[in-house]
Order: structure tokens, then C-alpha cells, then sequence
């Protein structure tokens, strides 16, 4: 079976693509203008002319998995194929529609690794404060419950441990201009 091959004008702002379409057994390849891609109304991409896009839907035979919306005027190919086989041996006939296609891929692999890497550190981070936050009071605690026997505050010294995982506080992670009228108990004289 043939692979069809359209153009397609898109106007401004309008979506080539809609995030949760069903599958259709097409790809685009941008061949004049600039689109963004979003999942779930955040931009997590752009595509630019000379550009495929929309393979993994048609290759994979799922629904769309993101929105593409022209950023400017757009001309845009499409490919169908009539079903998934027809596309593949398209695909497979022609080395450098397959070349760029995996290129694509690959260089869309790389982005979305370094991406997570950096939200993934940044996540990392914001534990970390947390721990030293939750550290720093559990010195505290334990310092108040040693000085004045307090059931209350041993309670919650307790509950803060064995609901954080973080079994002692560090007098590192505590910061005395935090604690301006017990600061004398917790760190000393």
C-alpha cells in the first residue's frame, strides 16, 4: 500500500496536533513555520522547519501524547499511511526519512533526560532542605525534652521522627536565630 502525502496550511495559534486525539497513522514534517509542544497546556518543546513530528503516535498506535500549535504561520506535510504497516514500509523504503526520523528521536531522548535531570535535581534539593529543616528540629526537641522532661514535647519529637524516617537531629541543621527564647537551652550557654 502507498503512503499519502498532503500539505497543510495552519494558521497562527492553531493546533496542528491536539494532546488525546486517537491514533491516525500520521507523521508531519514542518516545512515552513514554527510550532510549540505542549503536554497538558505547559510548553515542553518546539518544533522548527525541517522538522518531523508526530511519529510516536503513528508509530506506536497510541493517541496523541501532546499538543502542537503553530507558532507562527505554518506549511506542513503529512504522511498517512492506510494503515501501520503501509507506514512503516514507507518509512523503511526511504533511509532518510528513517535517518532523520531516528535523529529526531534520539536528539528527543536527550532533551527530555537532561530535562528530568534538572527537575530531578531540583526536587533533590528541596528534600534535602526539608531533612535539614526536620534535623535541625529534631535537635531542638531533644534538647528541650532533655532539659525539661516534657511528655508533650517528646511526643512530638517522636511523631516527627517515625513520620520523616529521620531517627536524631544534627545541631548542624539547626539554626539558632530560629529559636530566640529557647536558644540558650537548645545550644548552650
Amino acid at each position: 500500500m502507498a503512503i499519502q502525502k498532503s500539505s497543510r496550511h495552519v494558521e497562527k495559534d492553531a493546533p496542528i496536533i491536539l494532546q488525546g486525539s486517537p491514533p491516525d497513522n500520521e507523521i508531519y514534517f514542518m516545512t515552513r513555520g514554527t510550532a510549540v509542544v505542549e503536554v497538558s497546556q505547559n510548553v515542553v518543546g518546539s518544533i522548527k522547519t525541517g522538522e518531523w513530528f508526530g511519529e510516536m503516535g503513528a508509530i506506536l498506535g497510541l493517541a496523541r501524547t501532546a499538543t502542537v500549535r503553530a507558532v507562527t504561520p505554518c506549511e506542513v506535510l503529512v504522511f498517512k499511511g492506510m494503515d501501520d504497516s503501509s507506514l512503516y514500509d514507507s518509512i523503511a523504503r526511504d533511509p532518510k526519512m528513517l535517518r532523520k526520523l531516528v535523529e529526531q528521536l534520539c536528539t528527543r531522548v536527550v532533551d527530555t533526560s537532561k530535562r528530568h535531570a534538572t527537575e530531578t535535581g531540583e526536587v533533590t534539593e528541596q528534600a534535602m532542605r526539608y531533612r535539614r529543616a526536620i534535623s535541625g528540629t529534631l535537635f531542638a526537641l531533644e534538647r528541650l525534652v532533655e532539659k525539661y522532661k516534657s511528655k508533650v514535647m517528646e511526643e512530638l519529637q517522636q511523631h516527627l521522627g517515625s513520620r520523616s524516617g529521620i531517627t536524631s537531629g544534627n545541631e548542624a541543621d539547626a539554626d539558632p536565630a530560629a529559636f530566640p527564647t529557647s536558644r540558650g537551652v537548645i545550644f548552650g550557654p
